[in-house]
């Protein structure tokens, strides 16, 4: 009994311990925002902030306030990527609370400004998620529309795993719409490509979906096969809300092909698992089809009480076709208890609804009807009012015709003179301007070749210094070490020869240390990214809290190697001013290649300085970087207050 208590103690106060250490990292973050400044250091605090609490249980309410503040901040500074990042953050957490309705402006907003950036990928996303949430909300031609556009993305793409998906969400609207034979060959579409792909998540969620769809054509075979293959790969994969679903599904096939005992006991581990965390798409189902179980057993009393928790989940979530169907299981219990004013009550409330979801979707159509009457009607009156004006046009050109005619033929000589005279003064002048403009063409590419030249010399001699360093000055270190080891062996000073030996030691580690910093191996090895992640590594060495973030490299894309030298210079020699001149304890290095595109960003917390005047005194350290963003035909944004911290931003195609 004693190690009982001692066990539930221990267990009691890891999870106490856990508890405190995930709260930590938010109460610093928490701090962190609150002495911050309104700038995109505040935006990026921001967004950890949202992680860390999104990623925790029962913490999605907060999440959705550091949203809205991150979305407000990001309006305010007119900072498109962070608005971006927001939006979705806002729609997401909306989502996951059950506020579909909330969530679709934030996706839409967030779509049309991945339109204005030509954002391909995150287009792509958006018209996802709006599909999800319009299914959600019972709208299925919105829903399919948004599908049918992120498949033509992804197509475009070649992206194989992003197609899968898709097509998977594209077979449960057919599901919906009950077009079996299409759903079904939807699914196994993206069967295959998930199996070539080897993604085994993907995999259970189609195989699940496959059964429903053959659940719903009558196939008792195939339906419970493909759901229980589902299930298998859940609990393999250690998947328990995955799981929970699948049970769900794999419940009402049972119970709809009349094996209530099979339903029951596939639906009792999905019901305890929806007892502590509940899910906005299986959660009010399991409800219903436990209630049906419990009616089909005659305890009518029992069943009506589960399908009032079914129905009071869906409304909080607002899942309109999962509450109809509960209102009407509900409506038949009550009447079987007797209860006609309650009955009463769940039917109307029933009918009132799927009144209201027909009007919806005929308004909708009435709408996109007008819309479509309107555009032809404009195009016609539009076609009218330009032949009518054509023919106006051309009576009044006739008769100015003639009127001119002869004041054009009494003047021509006069003006034909006079007006040769200014062309040619005109011609000159352009002509002119354009040797102009052709001389300052030249004199630009002669700076740009002069600068190439003399950075493409610099790297050569760092790279002959760091060569002639580790392989010459560094074996010479080596021999001498062992010239001295011997002349010292066997004599008596040994704290001497230990001294020695350790001298030796750190300046063969020092030259070591300066041949990378003049030629990073890691660069030719494994390019930019590796080099930046031994970059970071030496930093931290140096007790600087150093982050660094690579987003959208791709291995098969790498860099050209001038250019990946290039920008290993420039956030080199940043990291460097932020250690020796800033003083700064944290450094964040973030890397991002979205297309033909690469953003660099440097941020610390150091003293900061004054951005305009440093860059009229024009110090080796910042001419060197400018010199280089240069080179590369990029830009560069300083965003430096003394005392409060620099942020460096530099843009290049890459």
């Amino acid at each position: 009994m004693r190690t009982i208590l001692l066990c539930a103690f221990f267990l009691f106060a890891l999870a106490l311990n856990n508890g405190l250490q995930a709260q930590e990292p938010i109460d610093s973050l928490r701090r962190a925002a609150l002495n911050a400044r309104q700038d995109t250091h505040l935006v990026w605090t921001y967004r950890q902030l949202f992680r860390e609490l999104y990623a925790l249980e029962g913490k999605e309410k907060e999440a959705l306030e550091v949203a809205q503040k991150g979305l407000s901040l990001c309006r305010k500074l007119n900072f498109e990527t962070g608005t971006d990042l927001f939006l979705f953050y806002n729609a997401t957490v909306l989502d996951v609370l059950g506020r579909s309705q909330e969530a679709i402006p934030f996706f839409e907003e967030g779509l049309v400004l991945s339109q204005k950036r030509k954002d391909s990928l995150a287009m792509a996303d958006y018209r996802i998620n709006l599909g999800v949430t319009w299914y959600q909300l019972g709208v299925y031609d919105k829903s399919l529309e948004n599908y049918f556009a992120a498949f033509q993305i992804y197509e475009a793409l070649n992206d194989r795993e992003k197609l899968s998906k898709v097509l998977n969400n594209i077979g449960i609207m057919y599901l919906e719409e009950k077009n079996y034979d299409r759903a079904i060959d939807i699914y196994q579409k993206s069967i295959a490509i998930k199996q070539d792909l080897g993604d085994s998540s993907g995999l259970a969620a189609t195989y699940q979906n496959l059964g429903s769809a053959y659940d719903s054509k009558k196939d008792e075979e195939k339906a419970i096969s493909n759901l229980k293959k589902a299930l298998q790969i859940y609990e393999l994969l250690d998947r328990p809300r995955d799981a929970a679903g699948c049970r769900v599904s794999l419940g009402k096939a049972y119970l709809d092909f009349g094996k209530t005992a099979e339903a029951k006991s596939v639906l009792l581990p999905a019901i305890r698992f929806y007892e502590a965390q509940a899910d906005p798409e299986y959660t009010p189902t399991a409800w219903g089809l436990v209630g049906k179980i419990a009616r089909q057993e005659g305890d009518f009393t029992q069943a009506e009480s589960f399908f009032k928790k079914g129905l009071a989940l869906a409304q909080s979530y607002d899942r309109r076709e999962t509450i109809l169907s509960l209102l009407e299981e509900l409506a038949e219990v009550q009447q079987k208890l007797n209860k006609p004013a309650e009955a009463l009550s769940s039917f109307k409330m029933a009918y009132a609804l799927r009144d209201s979801m027909t009007e919806e979707r005929r308004l909708s159509l009435i709408k996109e009807m007008q819309t479509r009457f309107d555009v032809i009607q404009k195009d016609k009156d539009l076609q009218i009012s330009q032949i009518e004006l054509r023919q106006r046009t051309r009576q009044k050109n006739n008769l100015l015709l003639l009127a001119l005619l002869l004041g054009v033929l009494s003047i021509v000589i006069f003006f034909g003179l006079r007006g040769r005279m200014r062309a040619n003064k005109k011609i000159a002048a352009q002509e002119s301007e354009i040797q102009r403009q052709e001389i300052r063409r030249l004199e630009q590419e002669n700076k740009l070749t002069a600068l190439s030249s003399m950075l493409e010399g610099q790297e050569k001699e760092r790279s002959r210094i760091a060569n002639d360093l580790h392989d010459g000055l560094g074996g010479l270190l080596a021999s001498l070490k062992s010239h001295i080891g011997r002349l010292l062996e066997g004599g008596q000073d040994a704290e001497l020869a230990s001294k020695t030996n350790r001298l030796i030691d750190d300046a063969a580690g020092e030259v070591r240390r300066i041949a990378h910093n003049m030629m990073p191996r890691a660069l030719a090895l494994s390019g930019l990214p590796g080099a930046l992640e031994d970059l970071a590594q030496d930093l931290r060495k140096q007790g600087l809290d150093c982050d660094l973030e690579i987003i959208g490299f791709d291995p098969a894309l790498p860099l050209d190697s001038t250019q990946a030298v290039m920008i290993y210079r420039i956030v080199q020699e940043l990291s460097h001013n932020a250690v020796k001149h800033a003083e700064a304890t944290h450094l964040l290095l973030q890397l991002l290649r979205q297309e033909d595109r690469l953003t660099i960003i440097v941020e610390d917390n150091g003293q900061g300085f004054d951005v305009k005047n440093a860059l009229q005194q024009k110090g080796l350290g910042l001419s060197s970087i400018e010199s280089r963003v240069q080179f590369l035909q990029g830009t560069i944004e300083w965003d430096s207050v003394p005392g409060e911290g620099t942020t460096v931003v530099i843009t290049v195609d890459g």
